[in-house]
């Protein structure tokens, strides 16, 4: 309950006026509802019975100014609820984007991609409906729960006790149908996040599925796991029906037990028929709320596992620190002392030493050995287990992740292009960099031919991942975006494992070309790309 009592102040915390135009707007939009079984009694006993016609007019101008006030009242009502979910919504996603980009490396890489994009994409959605209406209506039902039965009280006490007495059978039966929706609800959106990760995951893999003809076993997983999510979230609903289902029930007894002691009370003029109309309709309004009232409970059960899903993500492990220390580089050297890391139990380093100075570097060693760990320790990305890692005498672990990783650069395997130009995917390695040197840049890394026969030159979509061209000019839009950062610390994470040899020689060049500026550091496991008078730290040599 605390998780999503704080869950509400939290969403609510910015927009407490749009909050209080939905309620006062609500309790204006009922006000016909609760008036009009008083008019309808004034209607029969004094204008159509006893013939008072010089009420008619009143009557009808009363009426409309009710009417009137309800129908806008409800307009606005609905449109600021609307309003308000639609502000819920987008900061929570924003907010829940922002805990998963700023977790720690770690943390990530035991997430499932696809279940987070569940979280966001249809667990946000249920959480900001429950929160833009529930207080509202919860309010709303209790305050027309409370005025009709207040009213009937009034007019026939005994009757209303004996009309009303089953809701407490009805809200206990109710409770319990909540705490199953409640169960099913959460193993619906645990195999919803499942089937996100089997979508992402076949959809990111086409070729491979393609390739090796695995269409079928694809199928038939996303089949079985549809399947359980089917039959899942037909209990789920099962029970949201019989919810339903009860209160037609509980409306019936309620009608039968008026008619059955009402009707005796008009026979024996206890009762006038206008008064019975009345109490018949404040039975309507006063069943509307009881109703209301167990679908809020089931819905509020439902979305309960939502908000403990979006919780979880805001609980997520942030990987930057409050450390304030700047980094500053003159030399750009770089040394491990006595490193010790282990990756999932399995030792990689083990007391490991080594030091990188400005200019070449290579980090020589097979597959396993930890060429790709030591540049992810030195980007703080993962937590030391021990040992110490300075550059320039400065201890990285004092040092604000954001300040470290201002000054390194790094271009992977993979060019890791998002959709959009060539431009942007360029200039997001440093927005204050102008058109000029985008061009530049372009031209060092070879790309300015590419981009003229380009319609659109540097306005080219490349497509989604960089889909629309080749790996070589894709990993050539990654050294740009790379160098035009301009950092001291340049590190190339087997950069030229998966391009053609054209492209392997442009960023050899490169290299050549700014070798002198900065502190290179070369991920590689073929001894034969090692240019003469480099420093080179064999992990073949030191690996555990």
């Amino acid at each position: 309950m605390s998780i999503v009592t704080n869950f509400f102040k939290k969403s609510l915390k910015n927009h407490k006026k749009l909050f209080l135009i939905i309620f006062v707007t609500a309790i204006f939009s009922f006000t016909f509802e609760f008036v009009n079984p008083l008019i309808l009694r004034v209607i029969i006993d004094d204008i159509l019975i006893n013939k008072n016609f010089q009420l008619i007019n009143l009557t009808i101008i009363i009426l409309v100014i009710l009417f009137l006030v309800s129908a806008v009242s409800d307009y606005v009502n609905s449109v600021f609820i609307n309003k308000l979910q639609n502000h819920v919504y987008n900061d929570v996603s924003i907010n829940l984007l922002d805990n998963i980009l700023s977790s720690s490396v770690s943390d990530y890489e035991q997430r499932d991609v696809g279940d987070l994009m569940s979280r966001v994409m249809n667990n946000v959605p249920i959480a900001s409906i429950l929160v833009s209406q529930t207080i509202d209506r919860l309010f709303m039902n209790l305050l027309t729960f409370i005025i009709p039965i207040g009213i009937m009280l009034s007019i026939a006490p005994f009757l209303t006790i004996i009309i009303v007495s089953p809701a407490l059978i009805f809200l206990y039966f109710n409770f319990e149908l909540g705490n199953k929706v409640e169960f099913y609800q959460t193993k619906v959106s645990w195999i919803n996040g499942l089937i996100g990760s089997i979508l992402n995951e076949f959809l990111s893999k086409f070729l491979v599925l393609k390739i090796f003809n695995l269409k079928e076993w694809a199928n038939n997983k996303f089949k079985q796991t549809n399947r359980e999510y089917c039959d899942l979230d037909i209990k789920h609903n099962k029970f949201k029906s019989l919810n339903q289902s009860s209160n037609y029930l509980f409306y019936c007894l309620m009608n039968i037990s008026f008619i059955v002691f009402g009707g005796r009370m008009v026979i024996n003029n206890e009762m006038s028929i206008g008064t019975f109309s009345a109490f018949f309709s404040y039975i309507a309004l006063f069943f509307q709320p009881i109703s209301q009232l167990s679908m809020l409970w089931s819905d509020y059960k439902s979305s309960i596992p939502a908000i403990n899903r979006i919780n979880e993500l805001e609980r997520f492990n942030v990987g930057d620190d409050n450390n304030q220390e700047k980094l500053e580089i003159t030399d750009g050297e770089i040394k491990l002392e006595n490193v010790c890391f282990a990756y999932d139990k399995k030792e990689l380093l083990v007391d490991f030493n080594a030091c990188f100075k400005r200019g070449l570097n290579y980090i020589l060693g097979e597959n396993g050995t930890g060429k790709s760990t030591i540049i992810n320790l030195i980007c703080g990305l993962y937590p030391l287990n021990k040992g110490n890692i300075f550059i320039d005498n400065q201890n990285i672990k004092y040092v604000s992740s954001k300040n470290l990783l201002k000054e390194i650069s790094i271009v992977f395997p993979y060019p890791y292009l998002f959709k959009g130009s060539i431009y942007e995917n360029i200039i997001m390695g440093n927005f204050g960099a102008n058109k000029k040197d985008v061009e530049n840049i372009c031209k060092l890394v070879k790309l300015d031919e590419f981009i003229r026969n380009k319609k659109d030159g540097f306005n080219y979509d490349i497509g989604e991942s960089g889909q629309f061209i080749s790996s070589g000019q894709g990993q050539k839009i990654s050294l740009a975006r790379a160098l035009i950062k301009d950092s001291p610390i340049l590190l190339l994470d087997e950069a030229t494992n998966f391009i053609d040899e054209e492209t392997k020689i442009v960023i050899n060049n490169v290299i050549d070309e700014i070798k002198q500026e900065k502190t290179i550091i070369i991920i590689t496991h073929d001894s034969s790309q090692i240019k003469d008078n480099s420093n080179i730290i064999n992990l073949n040599l030191t690996s555990p």
